[in-house]
C-alpha cells in the first residue's frame, strides 16, 4: 500500500488499491477490473481540499501528459493529457509559438486538477472557462462497461469544465491557444484600495496585495505589450527569484515557524519587507516569465475567497478588523457576533481572539465571469476578485490558521456571499454551497449522466456538493 500526502501535507491517506496508467486503454482497464468500486484521480497534489482523497481505488495520472497541438477551423488547439503539469504544457506550447489563454500564479498543478477546480490568474478568466473539450473516462449508463466520451456540448461543458472529479476520470482537455505574447510588469504602492481598482483600466492583468500590519496596497501592475523584452530582464528574473521568491519567504518562514510572535511580524512589515521591491522598475518579458513565480519552494497552506467585484469594497472593510481580532488587537464587531450565532459558530468566534498571527501578504486577483456551472468565478454578471489568505507555519501548528479560516469561510460566505476556492481549504457545508452557487443542481444533474452510480464522487463531494451523508 502506498500513502498519499498532499503538498501542503494537511492531508493523508492510503488507498486500498493504487495504479499509474500509463494510457487510456490501460486507464480502461484498470475500470473494468475494479467496477463497482469508488475511484478518484490524483495529478501534482498541489491541492488543500478533500478532493483527492479516496481509500478504495487511487489513479495517478502522471504518465497521461502528452501534450498535442492541432489545428482547427483557423485556431490552434492544444490537447493535454490529464496529467500534465501546466509548466511542462507552457513549455511545449511555447516552442510552437503559443500559449494557454490565461496562466495562474503557479504551473506546478496537473492541467485536468487545475481545471477541474478552477484555477485562475489575473485579469481573465480561470482556465475552466477556456475549456472547450474534455474527455472523460467513465462507466456506460447502459452498457455498464468502461468507456471514453469525448464531451464539446455546451451544457455539458458547462460542467465539466470545472467538475470536481464527479463525472469520472479525466483524459484530456482541449484548449485553444493563443500566440504567445509579452507583459510589462512595475510596482507601486498605494494607500487605499479604489486607486488601485481605478488603474485595472491601464493595467488589465494585475494583482494586488494588502500587506498586513502595515495595511497598504502593493500593486503589481501589469498589461500586455509590443515592446521587445528588457534588456534587464534577465537581471530582473534573478532578482524575482533570489528576493521574492526565497529571500522574502526564507524571512517570513523564520518569523512564522521560530518567532511565532506579532511583534517582530509587524516590525518586518512596516520597516523591511516593501523595501525589497523595487518600484517603477518597468520590465517587459514573455507571459511565463512575468505571470507565475516559484511559490512551491516552500510548504504552505491556504484559504481563498471570491467575492464579486460589487461587494469587494465591503468585503474589505471586514478583512483588516477581522485580522486584528484573531490577533488579539481588537473587539469583534456587533453583525460578527449576530452573524456567528446564526451560523452555529459564537464559540468558535470567541477562541480565534488572540489565537492566530497572519505573517503573509493578502494577495487579490481579478478574476472574469466563468461560462461554468461551479467554477467560483462562475457568474453572468459581475467579475470576481479571488483573496487569498496564506500561512506558512508547520503543519503541526496550524490550528490557529485553520480556526480563522473557517470562521473567515463562515462569516464571510453569510456577509459577502463570499465562495471558498475548490481547491484550497474549503471549510463550508453542503447548505451554505447552495447558497453560493445557484447551478449547484444543473451540475449534479450533468454528473449522474455520466456517473449515475456516484462511483468517482467521494464522501468530500458527496457530502458538499451532492447533499449525502458519507
Amino acid at each position: 500500500m502506498r500513502t498519499i500526502r498532499n503538498f501542503g501535507r494537511n492531508i493523508e491517506f492510503t488507498p486500498a488499491n493504487f495504479y499509474a496508467p500509463n494510457s487510456a486503454e490501460e486507464l480502461l482497464a484498470i475500470l473494468e477490473q475494479h467496477r463497482g468500486k469508488k475511484i478518484r484521480a490524483i495529478g501534482a497534489l498541489h491541492s488543500w481540499s478533500e478532493a483527492t482523497h479516496e481509500d478504495e481505488v487511487l489513479l495517478d495520472m502522471r504518465h497521461i501528459n502528452e501534450v498535442r497541438v492541432e489545428q482547427r477551423d483557423g485556431d490552434s488547439w492544444a490537447i493535454i493529457g490529464a496529467g500534465c503539469r501546466i509548466k511542462h504544457a507552457i513549455a511545449a506550447l511555447d516552442r510552437q509559438g503559443l500559449s494557454l489563454p490565461t496562466l495562474g500564479l503557479i504551473s506546478e498543478q496537473a492541467i485536468a486538477g487545475a481545471a477541474g477546480t478552477g484555477t485562475h490568474g489575473s485579469g481573465r478568466h480561470s482556465i475552466s472557462h477556456y475549456v472547450d473539450e474534455v474527455s472523460i473516462a467513465h462507466y456506460d449508463p447502459e452498457s455498464g462497461k468502461a468507456v471514453v466520451s469525448r464531451i464539446t456540448d455546451e451544457e455539458q461543458l458547462r460542467t465539466a469544465r470545472c467538475h470536481l472529479g464527479c463525472l469520472g476520470i479525466v483524459v484530456s482537455v482541449g484548449i485553444r491557444c493563443r500566440e504567445q505574447y509579452r507583459v510589462e510588469e512595475h510596482f507601486r504602492l498605494y494607500n487605499e484600495l479604489q486607486p488601485v481598482l481605478d488603474a485595472e483600466r491601464e493595467y488589465p492583468l494585475q494583482q494586488f496585495y494588502l500587506a498586513p500590519h502595515l495595511w497598504k496596497y502593493l500593486a503589481q501592475h501589469r498589461r500586455e505589450s509590443d515592446r521587445p523584452r528588457s534588456w534587464l530582464a534577465p537581471l530582473y528574473q534573478v532578482y524575482w527569484f533570489l528576493c521574492i521568491d526565497v529571500g522574502l519567504h526564507l524571512c517570513l518562514i523564520v518569523l512564522a515557524r521560530w518567532l511565532k510572535r506579532r511583534r517582530p511580524i509587524e516590525l518586518f512589515f512596516r520597516h523591511i519587507a516593501l523595501a525589497t521591491v523595487p518600484r517603477n522598475w518597468r520590465v517587459v518579458d514573455k507571459s511565463p516569465r512575468i505571470l507565475t513565480m516559484e511559490h512551491e519552494l516552500f510548504r504552505h497552506i491556504e484559504i481563498e475567497i471570491f467575492v464579486r467585484g460589487d461587494r469587494l469594497h465591503e468585503a474589505f472593510d471586514f478583512v483588516k478588523p477581522f485580522l486584528q481580532y484573531a490577533m488579539g488587537k481588537s473587539e469583534p464587531h456587533e453583525e460578527w457576533l449576530t452573524r456567528a450565532q446564526e451560523l452555529g459558530i459564537a464559540e468558535e468566534l470567541e477562541r480565534l481572539r488572540g489565537a492566530y498571527v497572519h505573517h503573509y501578504p493578502i494577495c487579490i486577483r481579478k478574476v472574469l465571469a466563468d461560462d461554468t456551472a461551479l467554477s467560483m468565478a462562475s457568474s453572468e454578471e459581475l467579475p470576481y476578485y479571488a483573496v487569498s489568505f496564506i500561512s506558512y507555519v508547520r503543519p503541526n501548528d496550524r490550528a490557529g490558521f485553520l480556526l480563522c479560516a473557517k470562521v473567515l469561510a463562515a462569516l464571510t460566505a453569510r456577509m459577502f456571499a463570499a465562495r471558498p476556492h475548490w481547491g484550497k481549504v474549503c471549510p463550508i457545508d453542503h447548505a451554505t454551497a447552495q447558497e453560493l452557487y445557484p447551478n449547484l443542481a444543473e451540475f449534479r444533474e450533468v454528473c449522474r449522466r455520466f456517473d449515475p452510480e456516484g462511483m468517482f464522487t467521494n464522501d468530500w463531494a458527496r457530502g458538499l456538493v451532492f447533499g449525502e451523508e458519507s
